[in-house]
């Protein structure tokens, strides 16, 4: 499994579900999600790197063998005459160095360390950033089917109006211009039913988008849910998000990992102490010169104190100091861009219980108006276009009580993203709210 923050919800997907809801669109965008791959993929990279920087730190072993054939030949000068010998050549040794001090070395590894913990973090908000997708996409999905459903219902209503005008035309009981008017309306309906499914189907590939495959209708939405206040005050969630949200703690890390990277280039003018110890075994001395065997062991201390490196070290710590404003820029800029968008979605979900209150006596009125006018129209009290703007309203009101539900799901989403808590649990809870719970056993709340 990739991600530890899936266990509770693939736990409640191993049910079986009737149709495409929440859960099981998210099971199939977290397996397909590219962008969850390449953040993963970074992150090991990262922890990759920060072996490396923890290695320079560590014992290095080394072992060198030599086995070597010689052929030896010497010139007698006094004698006139030369000898010649071929013998082998044996050489082995074994070297250990260990750095007793090496500081730079040392905060690099701390710096190394800070940006694994900004690149962890940035793993868990892109799984987030893939959830606040999805119920995004999922709701603009709701939206466009509602709203083929409610230009679908409107335009039947329509439709039956014009059948019976026609059928009056005929006996010359009902004027021609209420016909034309319908059939005007009538086809305009129609328009706008073929414009929406279109649009209904384009908010369904930008869910296959996140899946990688098909995606069908999706469950229809719950008018019911209860639609819960947020907990605490809007500083608390401010100060949550700030605390919290994984983005925001990515780039903390980022600013940790540049003040530790401006010590660690500062330290290069410090000298570096170094422990080592050897041991030789070998024949042969310089040249390969045959010797009786021997073996030396030796230890050493080693000091190296940098003097000059053209300017290369204080560059290293100007581009660190650099990269710290820079990185405590884009905190400070992040950090007012979360608590804009925190505070929006929670004042947006203290009002949502009292606009929804009011779009359901909006709908019911809208019900009224066009039921009166229906009875107008038949006894003669009002016109054919009184009648299809009571229809034109009773959709809209309709549409308008549907947003009402979307948007405090939206605003919930948006706070719980911001604030770092939109994982686990929270779509399980947006899942029973948004969708009809058809598994077996389940309870709706």
């Amino acid at each position: 499994m990739r991600y530890p923050v899936m266990l509770p919800l693939l736990a409640a997907l191993s049910l079986p579900a009737a149709a495409e809801d929440l859960l099981s669109l998210y099971e199939r965008a977290v397996l397909a999600s590219p962008e969850l791959g390449s953040s993963e993929y970074s992150l090991d990279i990262i922890k990759a790197q920060e072996d490396q920087a923890f290695g320079k730190l560590l014992p290095e072993v080394s072992v060198v063998g030599n086995y070597s054939l010689n052929e030896y030949h010497q010139q007698h000068s006094t004698l006139g005459r030369s000898s010649n010998s071929s013998y082998p050549g044996t050489r082995a040794s074994i070297t250990l160095q260990q750095p007793i001090f090496d500081l730079q070395a040392y905060l690099l590894m701390k710096s190394q360390q800070a940006k694994t913990s900004q690149y962890e973090e940035n793993l868990l908000a892109a799984h987030q950033k893939l959830v606040a997708d999805l119920l995004e996409r999922y709701v603009n999905a709701l939206k466009a089917q509602d709203k083929s459903e409610i230009i679908a219902a409107e335009l039947a209503s329509t439709e039956k109006q014009l059948a019976r005008v026609e059928a009056m035309s005929q006996r010359q009981l009902a004027m021609i211009t209420d016909k034309y008017e319908l059939q005007a309306r009538t086809e305009t309906l129609r328009t706008n039913l073929i414009d929406n499914d279109n649009d209904a189907r384009i908010a369904l590939e930008k869910l296959r988008e996140l899946t990688g495959d098909a995606v069908g209708p999706v469950q229809p939405v719950r008018m019911n849910a209860v639609q819960l206040p947020p907990e605490g005050s809007v500083d608390t969630w401010v100060k949550q998000a700030g605390q919290i949200n994984p983005e925001l703690q990515g780039l903390k890390h980022a600013v940790e990992s540049a003040r530790q990277s401006i010590s660690a280039y500062q330290a290069g003018h410090l000298p570096r102490i170094e422990l080592q110890l050897s041991g030789t075994y070998s024949d042969t001395v310089y040249n390969n010169l045959t010797s009786s065997p021997y073996d030396i062991g030796s230890a050493s201390v080693q000091a190296v104190v940098p003097i000059y490196e053209g300017g290369i070290t204080s560059a290293k710590v100007r581009e660190a100091q650099a990269r710290k404003k820079l990185a405590e820029a884009e905190l400070e800029k992040k950090l007012r861009e979360f608590e804009q968008i925190t505070r929006a979605a929670y004042l947006d979900m203290v009002t949502s219980p009292k606009r929804s209150q009011a779009t359901d006596r909006q709908l019911q009125a809208s019900e009224q108006s066009r039921d009166a006018m229906k009875k107008g129209y038949e006894l003669g009290v009002v016109t054919i276009v009184d009648l299809l703007n009571a229809e034109k309203q009773l959709s809209e009101a309709r549409q308008a009580q549907r947003e009402a539900r979307y948007r405090y799901f939206t605003a919930r989403s948006s706070l719980y993203f911001q604030t770092g808590r939109l994982i686990g649990d929270e779509l399980l809870k947006f899942n029973q709210w948004l969708v009809a719970d058809v598994r077996p056993g389940k309870k709706t709340p």
